[in-house]
């Protein structure tokens, strides 16, 4: 397989697929949207928290997926947590976080109704401090395998696939994803002491969640990705709530044991294969 970092995470592609302009999608994304890479237009957007401003037609539309994820999810996978994210100490690439413990400072994570997009215009009304990190890597696998047109595209836990493809899974076991996205939120992997890079919006603070991963297939890895991401975040709802919207998942809590939602489990007995 080909392989390559981007976005803070290996990249694997499909044997024989081109490379070069996936690679390239990938870190364009990664210059566009990074809270890490000083000249992102992120950063250029976020350097003017409030009030308005223009957008490039690439962030307008990843934004739009963002704001329709937060309300998918009920204010659960927001892009405003930019400020509370900074307050959980998530103030530097993941590798640069310091070894001690970092004082968690919980922020208020403004509502959906200060943010309004209208073509290339963003306004905010009140200070908001953007993160797109919910939604543009899942979307970037998504069209990255648009780009291949068939084949597979992983990325840090994220993965689309045309064809059917084993996974590995947290905690042990792999399933077979025959087509479509499957992806998994963790705790554990961006994490430091004192927290971590899931937010709960409604404390502003890292998520006080039962789970430790979350995997969820859909029909695309954005898709899977928010739903993952919500799921962890609901903490023992999530398993119903994903059920409620057809979607399976597989929930690894703390303490190491594994359960799956009843939508998992009705497609993936002893099989293990999800469609």
């Amino acid at each position: 397989m080909n392989r390559f970092r981007s976005m803070g995470c290996e990249v694997l592609v499909t044997d024989g697929a081109p490379l070069d302009e996936v690679h390239a999608l990938f870190d364009e994304r990664d210059r566009r949207f990074s809270r890490f890479i000083e000249s992102s237009e992120l950063n250029r957007v976020n350097a003017t928290p409030r009030g308005l401003t223009t957008v490039s037609e690439v962030f307008a539309s990843m934004l739009c997926l963002a704001l329709d994820a937060a309300r998918a999810t009920g204010g659960l996978v927001t892009p405003a947590v930019g400020a509370a994210l900074l307050g959980a100490g998530y103030d530097r690439d993941f590798d640069a976080l310091p070894a001690e413990e970092v004082a968690v400072v919980p922020a208020i994570v403004p509502g959906l109704d200060s943010i309004t997009l209208r073509g290339s215009f963003l306004l905010r009304s009140d200070p908001v401090i953007l993160d797109l990190n919910g939604v543009v890597k899942g979307k970037t696998v998504d069209d990255a395998l648009a780009l291949l047109g068939s084949g597979w595209v992983s990325a840090g836990g994220d993965i689309a696939t045309t064809i059917p493809l084993v996974v590995g899974l947290p905690g042990g076991d792999s399933v077979t994803l025959d087509r479509g996205g499957l992806a998994t939120s963790s705790i554990a992997k961006r994490a430091w002491k004192g927290g971590h890079h899931l937010i709960d919006p409604f404390t502003g603070a890292p998520s006080d969640t039962p789970w430790r991963d979350v995997t969820v297939a859909a029909k695309r890895c954005a898709v899977a990705d928010v739903a993952a991401k919500a799921a962890l975040l609901l903490g023992p709802a999530g398993p119903s709530w994903l059920d409620r919207r057809g979607l399976p998942g597989r929930f690894v809590a703390r303490d190491g044991s594994v359960g799956v939602n009843e939508t998992w489990r009705q497609l993936a007995p002893p099989a293990a294969v999800i469609v």
